[in-house]
């Protein structure tokens, strides 16, 4: 709450004309989206929080899904007020496919999960590629200049994301329990160069090319 929210609402309020598009993406995909992501997850063991709350389907943490909002939110005001200029209201007719997308994963995952809960459990890359990977290579494979519009994003919040995951790691509040492929040993707690990789480097890029090319209305 202390290291994302304020900044967040202060963000969205300097915006002017895209408040609306911003939320409702990030709305849709925080409630559609993350929930199959974060069983995947859990189930694989890939990360953990101290949970105040009872966990849907015993393994998923209340506050992650909050946190993916505040992710989806938060990046996509700091793209359009420091990037994108702010500059169109209307959210783009392709939306309706995305989130067609969003729906039929939710229903493979849990789908899956009904049948046989091993299906389910992924690892770290594993579940990357699907959600953040061939989104990135698809996306950017047809508009490679969106590329330059991330690289101020991604290096500000790879700062952000450090910040707030030492912290967490550091009072208890998250972790890193499962097997990785590059862990790194941080006071005798493992900090994975994976969630590095993938969250620090591929998600803003993947989240900036999926709501520029299915909510924002460019020719």
């Amino acid at each position: 709450m202390l290291v994302l929210v304020p900044p967040a609402v202060i963000n969205f309020l300097w915006l002017k004309k895209t408040r609306k598009k911003i939320l409702i993406f990030s709305l849709f995909t925080a409630a559609i989206f993350a929930p199959p992501v974060e069983l995947a997850a859990r189930l694989a063991n890939v990360w953990d929080v101290d949970t105040m709350f009872p966990r849907p389907f015993g393994v998923m943490p209340v506050e992650n899904l909050l946190f993916a909002f505040l992710n989806f939110f938060w990046v996509l005001c700091f793209y359009e007020y420091f990037v994108d200029g702010d500059t169109q209201h209307t959210v783009s007719h392709r939306f309706k496919y995305l989130l067609l997308l969003y729906v039929g994963m939710a229903a493979a995952v849990f789908g899956a999960y009904a049948y046989d809960p091993q299906l389910v459990s992924l690892n770290y890359f594993t579940v990357a590629l699907p959600v953040v990977i061939a989104p990135l290579i698809l996306i950017y494979w047809k508009k490679p200049e969106w590329l330059r519009k991330t690289i101020l994003p991604t290096a500000f919040f790879a700062f952000v994301f450090f910040v707030y995951e030492m912290i967490s790691l550091r009072v208890g509040s998250w972790w890193w329990p499962g097997s990785y492929v590059l862990p790194l040993d941080i006071g005798g707690k493992i900090f994975p160069l994976d969630d590095v990789i993938i969250w620090y480097l591929f998600s803003t890029p993947a989240l900036i090319g999926g709501y520029e090319f299915f909510a924002d209305d460019w020719a």
